[in-house]
């Protein structure tokens, strides 16, 4: 690793660049220009973006990151004009299709093809995959959604027959179009045989594949249950060997989304285990199959409950217990756009835009950013966002780095912090360190936040210690001393994480001031629908402020939160929260009929705890695990 230097030069070229990170990512993959940007882009164009001299739009962004396995889902978005218009018109269109409005999605359909510009091929794309979603939503028959599908693949992939043969790069919502295509081809009339391979082929693909395990999770789950869902229906002998090779691809589906908490075709692959299982348990004697059946049973018991917890959820909630669409593939996380942000934040300073714009750039040109009439110069644009506590970077996560490995550090310390391995979570943390630039003040501000937290994990300090210096940490891009009260806020995900994590340390005066603080900055994504794009940082807020206010005796709050919050998360097929906010209604019904001088009945207190338990245990959360394990002992053991 090159040694860094002090200097305004060398904290530069630490910054995140999209150019430079995709150069470094496809560089240490080992993926050339023309493989990179088969069917997509000319090599002679993708050379210039990676050398910093053609911009990439947001679209063709993810789409070159997800050929080469990294998922956005972790990375914040400050857009320009022109990509928050295309984002604004493809969230739009997502929430149609949602909501089953399918004269709507048409309508919006035809608006986004109009726009400018023409010729886009992943726009045309994701067009063609919504009228075959809408399609598929109003039954329509194989071979028009065959049709479909295949137009959509043959887009940016026209050689479609080919990757079964000679390997390219393709992004996830790429295979997920050729699944589609193979599977409607095959109904259609192409051998069940055939689409079998087909699927054993893609998921070897997905496995062996660049992909990092958020985007794996994403796909191969889906594949699997294609693949078993076509297995099982189509009879024949059931042998050990064959269900026990069915298993595996189950388990190994299942186990993709234990590792990343989502819940992505969950319902249907514990359906399909619940099945295989039972095949196995039941085959005659005699087949080799008399050892080890207590495992099968056990297996298939937990798999039950998981099943049946997880469809109880989704009915009480209002959700689909199945997968119904692809739109989760296309879903965008913390968006804004930069004119927002600049007016936002300026306001926020309360400064004027000649004291932004001072030295920088002209006044007029900070006026048209903030109406969304014009982009800035890049150069000037990252003066003027480095002004008001921000990166340069539209695109990035927590950590302003070109360093893919420090990014699945960066995953693997969020893993060792929640279940409290506090030992191995420094040592990630000291690796981090030694690869980023500290002189950036988001990777200051990030090391100073997991050092307070992990000091408060160890009891090195107290909590009102921890609270300066997460306090501290905030103010590492957040002048507190300059904030105005204003109507809109912007923040950062770590800005939010060091004002969340504080809250409970607070006098009650100020916790309520900062509850407040919190929730109205959600108020505008709630109205607009939009909690589905914040929903991370959204269920991580909400799960410290409704325990919160639960704390303080406002339990109906408390609770409406919680259900509102759970309801976000399920629906979002993610499960690392849900066994929090389970918990904190729980607990709050529980105070509350305490208060009232009654009880809460040890039938839903147990039954609680155990979807508590479930949903730690598939999460791989061990320390919650053991918390929700004891709470139960306690209580079978007062009877």
């Amino acid at each position: 690793m090159r040694k860094r230097r002090k200097g305004t030069k060398e904290l530069r070229q630490a910054d995140q660049d999209f150019s430079a990170f995709l150069k470094g990512v496809r560089e240490e993959s080992g993926v050339s220009d023309e493989v990179l940007g088969e069917g997509l882009v000319e090599a002679s164009l993708l050379s210039k973006i990676e050398n910093g001299q053609r911009p990439a739009g947001k679209m063709l962004r993810n789409r070159l990151l997800g050929r080469l396995g990294v998922a956005t889902d972790l990375h914040e978005n400050l857009l320009d004009k022109e990509d928050y218009a295309i984002w604004e018109m493809q969230q739009e269109i997502l929430y149609a299709i949602e909501q089953k409005a399918f004269q709507k999605v048409q309508k919006l359909i035809g608006a986004f093809e109009r726009q400018d510009p023409a010729g886009d091929k992943i726009k045309s794309q994701f067009c063609h995959v919504i009228k075959a979603e809408l399609l598929k939503q109003q039954g329509a028959d194989c071979a028009k959604l065959g049709s479909c599908y295949e137009t959509a693949v043959r887009i940016t992939v026209p050689e479609v027959e080919q990757i079964y043969v000679r390997e390219k790069a393709l992004s996830v919502v790429e295979i997920n179009m050729v699944l589609e295509y193979e599977f409607y081809k095959k109904e259609n009339g192409t051998m069940a045989e055939e689409f079998a391979a087909k699927c054993q082929y893609l998921m070897g693909y997905v496995e062996k594949s660049l992909y990092d395990t958020l985007s794996k999770a994403k796909i191969y789950p889906k594949i699997a249950f294609y693949y078993l869902r076509d297995l099982l229906s189509g009879g024949g002998e059931v042998t050990i060997t064959s269900r026990k090779k069915a298993l595996q691809v189950c388990d190994r589906a299942i186990e993709m989304l234990r590792d990343t908490q989502w819940a992505f075709y969950l319902v249907e692959l514990l359906e399909c285990k619940r099945e295989i299982l039972t095949q196995i348990i039941n085959c005659p004697a005699g087949n080799g199959n008399e050892q080890g059946i207590e495992e099968y049973i056990a297996a298939l018991q937990e798999s039950v409950e998981m099943e049946e917890l997880l469809k109880k959820l989704y009915a009480e909630y209002g959700i689909p217990e199945y997968m119904q669409d692809c739109t989760y593939l296309y879903r965008q996380r913390w968006v804004f756009s930069i004119g927002d942000v600049l007016r936002i934040r300026r306001n926020m300073y309360g400064m004027t835009q000649q004291e932004v714009c001072a030295g920088i750039c002209s006044v007029k040109s900070l006026r048209r950013a903030e109406k969304k009439l014009v982009n800035m110069q890049r150069e000037a644009l990252g003066q003027v966002m480095r002004r008001l506590g921000l990166s340069k970077e539209i695109q990035k996560t927590d950590l302003v780095t070109n360093d893919r490995k420090a990014l699945e550090l960066n995953l693997e310390l969020m893993r060792c912090r929640n279940n409290r391995e506090t030992g191995r979570a420094r040592e990630v943390l000291n690796q981090l360190k030694e690869a980023l630039c500290l002189e950036i003040p988001e990777n200051r501000q990030y090391v100073m936040e997991a050092e307070a937290s992990l000091d408060l994990m160890e009891g090195k300090i107290t909590g009102e210690a921890f609270a300066a210096r997460e306090k501290a940490a905030l103010q590492c891009t957040l002048d507190l001393q300059r904030l105005r009260d204003v109507g809109e806020l912007y923040l950062t995900e770590m800005e939010m994480v060091c004002i969340r994590k504080s809250i409970q340390w607070l006098d009650e005066t100020e916790k309520r001031k900062q509850i407040d603080f919190m929730l109205h900055f959600f108020e505008k994504f709630e109205q607009e629908n939009l909690l589905a794009d914040y929903i991370a940082i959204y269920e991580f807020v909400i799960m410290l402020i409704a325990s919160e206010l639960g704390n303080m005796g406002e339990y109906q709050l408390a609770t409406g939160l919680s259900r509102k919050a759970l309801k976000e998360v399920l629906k979002c097929r993610r499960l690392g929260a849900a066994d929090e906010f389970v918990y904190d209604m729980l607990w709050n019904a529980k105070e509350q009929k305490a208060r009232d001088g009654q009880q809460l009945g040890k039938e839903k207190m147990t039954d609680g705890l155990r979807a508590c338990l479930a949903l730690s245990h598939f999460c791989r959360q061990v320390f919650d695990e053991s918390f929700y394990s004891d709470k139960l002992n306690q209580l079978m053991c007062s009877s």
